[in-house]
C-alpha cells in the first residue's frame, strides 16, 4: 500500500511538472510572437496536451507490446519530451535577458530571441542525438592506498546506464563492446541500468558479454531499471555469460576487494555503511573498490573503509538544463571523480540514454581508471 501510495505521488508530480513546462512554453510562444489567431492557440494547446500524454502512452506499451510501431512510436515521443526539455532551457534564457534588458529600461525585440531559441533548439537536439550513439572514451587516474603489485598502472573500464531495450539494442552494444575490448584492461566493471526495464528479445546480451577481453572478469551490479524488469529475468539473460554478479557480496582478484551491493526495491532505502560491513569476508583494511548504482550516502561508504566507489544513475542530467538541477540534487558528485582523503568515487554519465534518445547535457562515455598505488 505505501509503495503504491508514493507511486501515485511520484506520477502527479512527474505529470504536474511536464504539463508545466509545456504551458511555459505555450505562453512563451504567445508573448514571443504575438500570437492572436485562436486556431493557431487551439492547436497549440492540443498539441501540447496530447505529445505529453504520447510519451505516457508509449512508456505503457512497450511494457506489453514489442514490436516495430511500438519501438518508433516510444522513440517519437521520447524525442519529443527531449526537444520540449531543451526548448524550455533556452525559453528561460530568453525570459531572463528580457528581465536583464526590462530592468535597464533597454529596448530588445523578442521575436528574434525566440527565434534563435528555436533555431538553437533545433541543432542542439541533433547534436544531443548524435551523441547517444557516439560514447566518448574518458581517462582518470586513481591512487589507492596499499593496492597490490598486481594491480599498479592497470587499467579497468567502467560502463554504465546502458539502457539496452526498445531504443538502444544489439547493434549499439556490439560497438560499445568493440571500443571497450580496444582499451586492454585488466576488468570490467557495469554499475547498473544495463537494461531499460523493457524489452524481450536480449539473447545477444550474454553472447556479447562473452567476447569482452577482461582476465581479471566482468563484474555486474544492478540498477534501478532492473528492479523494473525483474531481477529474476536479469539473472536468466545474464546467467550464459561469463559475467560475475552480486548479491552483497565480496570477490577479492589478486588481494583487490572488488564488492557489489544491488540497488534496493522501489521506494526503499539501506544503511550503506551497515550493508558493506555486513558483507562476510570483506576486510576494511585491505584495498576495496565498490560497486553500487547511484552516487549516495557517500560518507557512510567511506567511514565503511572503501577506497573506490564506482556509480552512475545520474546521467549526468542528460538533457539541458536538467544537468545544473541533478549537480545540486547529488551535491557535486553527480559525475567525474571526486576524491576525499584516501577514498575515492567516479561518478558515470552513463554509457547509453533513457527515454529521450538524445543527450544533450553530457556526452555518454566509456570510463578508462588507470589505478596506482598510494
Amino acid at each position: 500500500m505505501k509503495t503504491l501510495f508514493l507511486g501515485i505521488i511520484f506520477l502527479i508530480v512527474s505529470l504536474s511538472v511536464v504539463f508545466g513546462g509545456h504551458y511555459f512554453i505555450y505562453f512563451s510562444l504567445l508573448k514571443f510572437f504575438d500570437i492572436q489567431s485562436v486556431w493557431i492557440k487551439l492547436s497549440l494547446i492540443l498539441s501540447f496536451i496530447l505529445l505529453p500524454i504520447s510519451f505516457v502512452g508509449a512508456s505503457v506499451l512497450t511494457h506489453y507490446f514489442h514490436n516495430g510501431f511500438v519501438n518508433w512510436f516510444y522513440m517519437i515521443s521520447g524525442l519529443w519530451l527531449g526537444v520540449v526539455t531543451t526548448l524550455l532551457g533556452f525559453f528561460i534564457i530568453v525570459w531572463a535577458i528580457y528581465g536583464l534588458f526590462a530592468l535597464f529600461t533597454w529596448n530588445i525585440n523578442l521575436k528574434i530571441l525566440g527565434s534563435l531559441a528555436l533555431i538553437i533548439t533545433f541543432f542542439y537536439s541533433i547534436y544531443g542525438i548524435w551523441n547517444v550513439y557516439n560514447p566518448r572514451i574518458k581517462e582518470v587516474t586513481v591512487n589507492i592506498e596499499n593496492l597490490p603489485e598486481e594491480w599498479q598502472n592497470k587499467k579497468i573500464v567502467q560502463i554504465s546506464d546502458l539502457h539496452l531495450g526498445h531504443i538502444l539494442g544489439k547493434d549499439f552494444f556490439e560497438k560499445v563492446i568493440g571500443k571497450v575490448n580496444l582499451i586492454d584492461s585488466e576488468a570490467i566493471f557495469i554499475t547498473g541500468d544495463l537494461f531499460d526495464g523493457m524489452g524481450d528479445d536480449f539473447d545477444y546480451v550474454g553472447e556479447e558479454i562473452n567476447k569482452i577481453k577482461a582476465p581479471r572478469g566482468i563484474y555486474f551490479v544492478t540498477g534501478n531499471h532492473e528492479t523494473y524488469f525483474g531481477l529474476d529475468k536479469v539473472n536468466k539473460i545474464l546467467e550464459k555469460s561469463k559475467i560475475k554478479t552480486f548479491d552483497n557480496n565480496v570477490f577479492e582478484v589478486n588481494g583487490l576487494q572488488i564488492l557489489g551491493i544491488n540497488y534496493p526495491d522501489r521506494f526503499e532505502r539501506i544503511n550503506m555503511e551497515e550493508s558493506i560491513k555486513k558483507i562476510e569476508g570483506f576486510d576494511s583494511e585491505k584495498p576495496s573498490i565498490l560497486l553500487f548504482h547511484s552516487p549516495s550516502q557517500i560518507k557512510s561508504v567511506k567511514n565503511a573503509g572503501i577506497d573506490l566507489e564506482l556509480c552512475g544513475h545520474t546521467h549526468g542530467g542528460q538533457l539541458f538544463p536538467i544537468g545544473s538541477i541533478v549537480k545540486l540534487m547529488y551535491y557535486g558528485v553527480d559525475r567525474g571523480l571526486y576524491t576525499d582523503g584516501d577514498f575515492s568515487l567516479y561518478t558515470s554519465v552513463g554509457t547509453g540514454t533513457w527515454g529521450p534518445n538524445m543527450r544533450t547535457s553530457a556526452p555518454p562515455e566509456i570510463t578508462i581508471i588507470n589505478l596506482n598505488k598510494k
